[in-house]
Formats: C-alpha cells, structure tokens, sequence
C-alpha cells in the first residue's frame, strides 16, 4: 500500500485509516502533521452544518431559496436540497467571478454574488457543479443561527473535536504556524512558485463554505469519522443526505462511488485526496502542497484505483483468505 502511495509521486502527507485506527502515517515531504487547505472537501462539512438546521427543525431540505434570499434569480424554484446537490440550476453569469475583488465582508461578498447569479430553470434538477451553491448555504446557516460560517464552523468541529491542527486560511500568522500549515506552490516553467498568500485568502473568503479551511491529516481524518459514523447526524440524517436524491453520485459534498465516498480539493497550490467507506472505518487522505498543471486529474484517478484495493484486502482478510 505504502510502494503504491508513494508511486503517486504526491509531496506531502499520506494517512492511511483501518478498522477504525491510523495503519500509514507518515509523509513524503512536510510532515504527517502538516495542515494544508482543502479546498472542496470542505463542502460535505458545509452540508453537515445544514443538515444539523434540518435535525433542530429550523430548516427543512424542501424550503425554497426565495424564504432566504428572495432577490436571487429563480429563488422560488430551488430548494435547500438543490444547492447541497449541486442541481439548483443556478450558476454565476459568463466572465463572473464569485465574491469581490477586494473582502469586506461576508455579507458584501453574497451581495456580490446575488447581483451575478443567473438562473437556468432547463437545468434545475440536473446536477451542474458551482461553488455558489455552497456559498447560499453558508448565508442561510447565518442567517437561521445569527451567527457567522466562521463561528458555526468552529462551534460544530474545532472546538467539540478538539481539532488541534484546524483554521481559517485568513487567520493570523500565530494560528497559521500553530496549526502547522505550510503554503501552496504551483509548478511553472519547471520552478515551483509560492501562490501569494493575500490572493489565496481572498479567493477563500470568495469560497467561504467550499475552500476556506486548512487542516491535517489527522484532523481531517477525525472530522469525516464524526460526520460519517459519529453524533454529529443521526443515521436517518445520514442516510437523507449521503445517499439521496438523484444524482446517487454526488450528495451532500461527496461522491459517492460503489463502495466508498470521494471528495477532492484541488487550489491554491494544493491537492487534497479523501476516500472513505460509508461508515468512516477505512480511509484514504492524501495531501500535498506541490501542485502541477495536468496532475490532478491522473492522480484522483490512481487514487480510486489505491482505495478500490485495499477494499478488497479488507474483504479478503474478511473471509481469512
């Protein structure tokens, strides 16, 4: 498994979960500890915190957007569950980008991106993937609790997860280094260059609910588990958002392939690879802070082929073969 990880060619940390506990640990460049931005992975958390609205009775997965943010185009027609499925129809327009070019303020960036939102009603139903849909959810879980995402965020996972090597890519230079992060390179003309750090927050305050944290392996790892087997949902809520309406394949923040869930995070000169069973006993986490046009996709792939095996180790080991 190790000889397998390694043929990757990632840079940076690998853990490797059986049976519940850590089996591979280590890492091929940083450290096992060191905490990276995950971008993407960060919206099955995101639709936990949502689902959590949904097991208090203050939300239901069919209220419109509209009973939200009324001023979105084609807010009456989409529901909640539409924007954690990604087939909400909506999209920003052609060129847009989301949030503003300079962060004030949470609220001004869904200002921003409620002024750039077009709506496709052919498209409702149908699984489209934008980042906007994450960003609705965080404006409605602010809304419902008065709280700020960042607050909320730390008040489900840092804090009772006792999270240790967790933050906010926009936190101050202190929390960054005690969280062990390290930046993000991209690979340009053969020369591995730092991504400037004011534009990286930036673009993750514009993606406040979908790539705005950092965290190792460890904590990532013990954040899937509590979402996945833990309190933090019931098995009902569980099963209505891991495993709901169409798409099957994409639900709640995760693909959701045969046998195990993948979620991937790819920006800012970082890579994150998750795979994971549906009850969060085996999983895969790998993470790098070297990225390289054209890897990504090959890499995710590699990754399947890595999990898809040691599933069959497990069911191997399972009937004593």
């Amino acid at each position: 498994m190790r000889h397998a990880i390694n043929r990757l060619g990632v840079k940076g940390s690998v853990l490797v979960i059986k049976h519940g506990r850590p089996w591979l640990d280590y890492a091929t460049a940083n450290k096992a500890d060191t905490s990276y931005l995950i971008n993407s992975v960060q919206k099955s958390m995101t639709a936990t915190m949502v689902m959590r609205e949904v097991q208090k009775g203050k939300l239901s997965l069919d209220d419109r957007l509209s009973e939200y943010f009324p001023d979105i185009t084609g807010a009456q027609d989409v529901k909640i569950r539409n924007l954690i499925n990604m087939t909400s129809g909506l999209d920003l327009a052609q060129g847009e980008k989301l949030g503003t070019k300079h962060f004030v303020s949470d609220e001004d960036n869904l200002e921003a991106d409620i002024n750039k939102t077009v709506y496709n009603p052919k498209m409702l139903g149908k699984w489209h993937y934008t980042a906007v849909n994450y960003v609705y959810l965080c404006g409605i879980l602010s809304k419902i609790e008065k709280k700020s995402y960042e607050k909320l965020f730390k008040q489900t996972y840092i804090d009772p997860l006792n999270l240790k090597h967790t933050e906010f890519l926009w936190s101050n230079e202190k929390e960054l280094h005690d969280s062990h992060w390290v930046p993000g390179y991209q690979k340009h003309n053969g020369k591995y260059k730092r991504v400037h750090h004011a534009k990286a927050v930036r673009d993750a305050h514009n993606e406040l609910g979908a790539g705005s944290i950092v965290m190792s392996n460890a904590d990532l790892a013990k954040t899937i588990s509590a979402m996945l087997g833990g309190n933090l949902l019931t098995d009902q809520s569980r099963s209505i958002l891991f495993k709901g309406e169409k798409p099957k394949y994409y639900n709640g923040g995760f693909y959701n392939l045969q046998d195990y869930k993948v979620a991937n995070g790819a920006g800012a000169g970082y890579y994150t690879f998750l795979r994971s069973t549906n009850n969060g006993k085996e999983m895969i986490i790998i993470q790098s802070n070297r990225t390289k046009k054209g890897v990504f996709f090959k890499t995710r792939n590699k990754v399947n082929q890595i999990m898809a095996v040691m599933l069959n180790l497990e069911d191997a080991e399972s009937l004593g073969l």
